[in-house]
């Protein structure tokens, strides 16, 4: 699941199911991902290249495989967003220096918003083009 430091954090503030419903919004209703799986979006930007990694392990943990936990469509939008969105932290931090932390944070702002309109019209697209 999460590496043990971040996953005792959250655990000890009971923040893990509180988070994943606070994004639900986007998570659930717009890219149609388990709300299971919200947690890992924003883990996603600590450790980018982790996250099917983590993903992974946390199915194995409830004793599922990742196409049990996913549809192949759910893979194929947690894949893409996780691919296209903004890069890890350290990258936002390099940006900064170069310019500022407006223009980085304005930078990552504008990649989430761009990814999710991806992710979600890749979702709808295809709940409206299975269901003609």
């Amino acid at each position: 699941m999460l590496p043990n430091g971040s996953k005792k954090i959250l655990l000890i503030f009971n923040a893990l199911e509180p988070v994943n419903i606070l994004i639900s919004p986007v998570s659930v209703i717009w890219l149609g991902l388990p709300v299971t799986i919200g947690i890992f979006l924003i883990y996603g930007i600590l450790r980018k290249v982790l996250t099917l990694v983590l993903l992974a392990l946390f199915a194995e943990n409830w004793g599922l495989t990742l196409l049990e936990l996913l549809t192949p469509i759910q893979m194929i939008v947690f894949s893409l967003v996780t691919m296209l969105y903004i890069p890890c932290f350290a990258t936002i931090i390099i940006i900064a220096k170069q310019t500022n932390w407006k223009y980085a944070l304005k930078i990552s702002a504008m990649e989430i918003a761009i990814v999710l309109l991806i992710g979600g019209i890749i979702n709808w697209g295809f709940i409206l083009f299975s269901s003609i």
